[in-house]
């Protein structure tokens, strides 16, 4: 993460923290939190927090925390009622007060405070000197009187507010005082501080005190021209004031001539680990110990602070030298001979790495024919890259059931060295599922590449939006590759692949072939300069678990189609009898998939509150109609309309159409590359849209069977992101219930309502439901309260209750968001990092950063034990023809298995899915078995 462009980076830096104005803060951000031997510690894990991650981003080569000696100062000797209506500290603070100075020893943050001044005196006799001397300084507080230091210097001398992270220079001090920083005391001498108990002038605000010093010049000169001020009032208390004006200037005047410490006492030595972890094992700080393990002990004096991590998260884009395909000298090898294509297969074969580049004739594996495929050597010195077009013809191409020719047959076995090398030779490619899938359909099983470009970039930076070898090469070397438009033409004059000129077709795959050769060497360079645990997950959970979706994605589900043609005729006239009750409701016709019509039957005619504009009028969406349901029972026929509408056309009218001819069974496809969590999704159906308590979803699944002799195979983690949280929070609540096999929705449910478990009604558990899971996600009181159909204030105050009542998980999301901005990361159990970047930005997208924060590594752990789960699995029945893996939905493995098998691969598959990873908490797996998946399911 990156400070604000306004900070100094100077090497002589000095930053400043006005230590209680952040335990103040931290204490009032944070819910009660309690150390293992029942310590109060909410102030000091937020201090920790905010002080480590302004350590991290601005790695200041001079650092300090200053407090206040807790003892009376001049300034009561002056004027008695100084601070005198200042309410005592809270007592749960109190005790922290001590820890806090504990905490920054075992940091190795130096820490000041001075009897008799405070700790605003200490800073600005600090800032003084130092800016004497050369040294920028920055004081890091929300603290107003200190705007009085405030100059740009040179050097400057700048006030930072880390929570709203503003920097105050002295023209944002003018925007937010109305005075410049010089005039900061005169204007506080002038309006008073009811805080501090400082008199001030009664009757003179801010804008008043602006104005008088805009005209007169300072404090002395406003009191010297009251008596010719015509404003009555603003006169006599002028006059009459004067002196608590003038002892006001000099409570909020700042010494800046202490007797202060040399600077080298405030040079920050780096943290020592071991301190540190022995400090927050003492005080229960569980998610801070994670930082432990990436931070190294820097040498005193080199400028760093000892938190940066070697293995920073990396963001994928340009890099030196630059990429043109070399169309020149492209071989194209037209319907070849098996002989030609020997000798080319050893000449790449010579070269120990070769880039492969198989061009399908259409996206859905399952039915395409490998038309062409590409070599291009890894090395710059190897054979010139080669394209052969094996000679698939147009019928074939179209017709999934019917056989290649024999002499595509012979050059696809004359390639076959290529492509399953024999004694470790490496094939790369871009993105080799899909491809390889449908070589696999035609030419048997292959091997897992060495390399691929596309999940080697998704490992390293998940927050790309697209691993596509046209996106790597144009984000890593500005080159634009031939596009297929290009290749094929344009809308309905586009050519099947298998009527392009094979020069062009050679033309659009050599150039990507190229660009993995361009961008690997890179691509590996930043995959080494990753940590150890990103270079396991690519090498061990990603490239294997390729194979894996290769191989389910073959195997496909059977689904019966018949029986989906017959639920789509009978929701076709449920959705007929809804758009009569519309049109009986309305008088007229309605067109319920306009939203042109909708808005004037809503709008116009029925008179219901517009909703939020769009650029087209009033919005029609589902989140609008949500919220008019209420009004108007013709709403809810909308809803109901859209929703059966959808149902019929994106699965009872699509999936029938989809189930393969030689197969008879449906072959989604998985995507690897696109959710940034590292969860995985399914195109061609999307079989997780599935609705899964309605009725409609569950006669879908019915459609889903197993052959003769076999059942369907259910294995879904129960409950698994909670259960991550749990170990993640160390929360002894949620632990707790988890280890004892309580039903959690009901055990939280009995804390926020605080009944007894035996109390709780089921309405009560559905609302615990959604706010622990709500919770997961970041959802907003806004958010509950339209999924559960309450006020929001209702929702806000089960949100307070939850953080109340499981204050371990309140301190753990503090803790992540803090931990993910100082880092510019989320990362998940087994060290998959995601950036970050919407932390560095304002309002909503900020936001939108925080809830990334709190989810990733959630759902992300959550998707890693899945991944891991399938890996092992897989082995597991590998030479076990019983059963075989068909499906991941979300949690959930969904298998084949013969029906005199089933306990014995659930023994089997159970404990591998329950020890993918390791959680303070146990990990359930819910077993559900039947002929169709519906029946997996009750």
């Amino acid at each position: 993460m990156s400070l604000p462009d306004k900070l100094p980076k100077d090497d002589g830096a000095i930053y400043l923290v006005d230590g209680y104005n952040f335990l103040f803060r931290a204490y009032h951000a944070l819910p009660m939190l309690t150390g293992p031997d029942g310590t109060p510690t909410n102030a000091v894990r937020g201090f920790v927090s905010m002080v480590h991650a302004l350590r991290r981003e601005a790695a200041p080569p001079y650092l300090a925390v200053v407090f206040d000696a807790g003892k009376e100062t001049f300034r009561n000797e002056l004027y008695p009622a100084y601070k005198a209506n200042r309410p005592e500290p809270p007592a749960d603070l109190v005790p922290q007060f001590a820890v806090v100075r504990e905490a920054l020893d075992a940091l190795s943050i130096p820490h000041l405070e001075q009897e008799g001044i405070e700790a605003d005196d200490i800073i600005a006799s600090i800032a003084t000197r130092a800016h004497a001397e050369g040294h920028p300084v920055v004081v890091v507080s929300s603290d107003k009187d200190l705007m009085q230091l405030v100059t740009d210097g040179p050097p400057p001398i700048y006030l930072y507010d880390t929570m709203k992270r503003v920097v105050y220079d002295p023209a944002a001090v003018e925007a937010k005082m109305g005075v410049p920083p010089e005039k900061v005391a005169d204007f506080l001498a002038l309006t008073g501080d009811t805080s501090d108990n400082v008199p001030g002038v009664p009757g003179i605000g801010p804008k008043t005190a602006a104005a008088l010093l805009a005209e007169y010049g300072d404090l002395e000169g406003v009191l010297a021209a009251a008596p010719s001020i015509k404003q009555k009032k603003r006169r006599e208390r002028l006059i009459e004031h004067a002196e608590d004006a003038r002892i006001s200037r000099r409570l909020v005047e700042l010494v800046r001539d202490a007797d202060v410490p040399p600077f080298d006492a405030m040079r920050d030595p780096g943290m020592d680990p071991e301190k540190a972890r022995i400090f927050f094992e003492k005080y229960g700080f569980r998610s801070m110990l994670r930082d432990v393990a990436a931070m190294a002990r820097q040498a005193p004096g080199d400028g760093r602070s000892g938190t940066v991590p070697a293995d920073a998260p990396i963001e994928i884009g340009r890099v030196e030298g630059t990429f043109v395909p070399r169309y020149d000298d492209h071989r194209v090898l037209v319907e070849p001979s098996p002989d030609v294509l020997t000798e080319l297969a050893a000449s790449f074969e010579a070269t120990g790495r070769w880039v492969v580049a198989i061009l399908p004739s259409e996206t859905d594996a399952m039915r395409a024919r490998p038309l062409g495929v590409g070599f291009v050597a890894a090395a710059s010195d190897g054979p010139a890259p080669a394209f052969v077009w094996l000679g698939v013809t147009a019928d074939v191409a179209a017709d999934p059931c019917a056989e290649v020719g024999a002499d595509v047959r012979a050059r696809m076995d004359a390639l076959r060295p290529l492509l399953a090398p024999r004694g470790g030779g490496g094939v790369l490619t871009a993105e080799h599922k899909a491809p390889f899938e449908c070589w696999e359909e035609n030419d048997g099983a292959l091997p897992l590449p060495l390399f691929d470009a596309a999940i080697c970039s998704y490992t390293i930076d998940p927050a790309r939006s697209d691993h596509g070898i046209e996106a790597l090469a144009r984000d890593m070397f500005d080159a634009a590759l031939p596009t297929e438009v290009e290749a094929r033409g344009k809308g309905r004059k586009a050519k099947p692949w298998v009527e392009v000129e094979p020069a062009a077709a050679a033309r659009y795959v050599l150039a990507r072939a190229e660009a993995v050769a361009a961008v690997q060497g890179p691509l590996d360079r930043w995959l080494e300069a990753s940590s150890p645990a990103i270079q396991r997950l690519f090498r061990e959970v990603e490239m294997p678990l390729a194979a894996v979706l290769r191989a389910m994605e073959r195997r496909g589900i059977l689904l019966d189609g018949e029986a989906l043609a017959r639920q789509g005729e009978a929701l076709a006239r449920e959705i007929d009898r809804i758009r009569a009750q519309v049109a009986a409701e309305a008088g007229h016709e309605v067109n319920l998939d306009s939203p042109i019509q909708l808005r004037k039957l809503l709008f116009e005619e029925r008179g219901l509150p517009p909703t939020r504009k769009t650029k087209t009028g009033y919005s029609t969406d589902a989140r609008a109609l949500e919220e008019l349901a209420a009004l108007d029972p013709i709403v809810g026929f909308i809803l109901e309309y859209r929703a059966l509408a959808k149902l019929k056309s994106t699965y009872l009218d699509t999936l029938p159409r989809l189930i393969h001819p030689r197969t008879g069974r449906l072959h989604t496809r998985y995507r690897q590359t696109v959710a940034q969590t590292g969860r995985l999704s399914s195109i061609d159906p999307n079989l997780q849209n599935i609705p899964v308590r309605t009725e409609h979803g569950r006669r879908i699944r019915e459609a889903f069977y197993a052959p003769e002799g076999y059942v369907l195979l259910s294995l879904d983690y129960s409950q698994i992101e909670l259960r991550i949280l749990a170990h993640l929070s160390g929360d002894e609540n949620l632990i707790r219930a988890f280890r004892e096999g309580k039903d959690v929705h009901r055990r939280t449910a009995a804390e926020i309502f605080e009944v007894p478990d035996d109390q709780v009604t089921e309405e009560m558990r559905n609302i615990a439901k959604a706010v622990n899971y709500g919770v997961i996600y970041g959802q907003t009181p806004f958010g509950l309260a339209r999924q559960l159909g309450i006020p929001r204030g209702m929702a806000s105050l089960y949100i307070r209750k939850y953080f109340e009542k499981i204050p371990g998980v309140a301190a753990y999301m503090e803790d992540v968001i803090a931990r993910a901005r100082r880092l510019g990361y989320a990362e998940t159990i087994l060290g998959r990092r995601r950036r970050i970047p919407e932390l560095d930005r304002r309002g909503a997208a900020r936001a939108h950063g925080e809830r990334i924060a709190r989810n990733t590594p959630l759902q992300g752990s959550a998707a890693d034990a899945l991944k891991v789960a399938m890996i092992r699995v897989e082995r597991a029945l590998a030479h076990d023809e019983r059963a075989r893996m068909l499906l991941t939905i979300h949690d959930e493995l969904i298998f084949e298995c013969r029906e005199d098998a089933v306990d014995d691969i659930v023994a089997k598959v159970r404990p591998i899915m329950a020890t993918a990873i390791e959680l303070d908490v146990p990990i359930e797996v819910h077993v559900g078995v039947g002929h169709t998946w519906a029946e997996c399911k009750t």
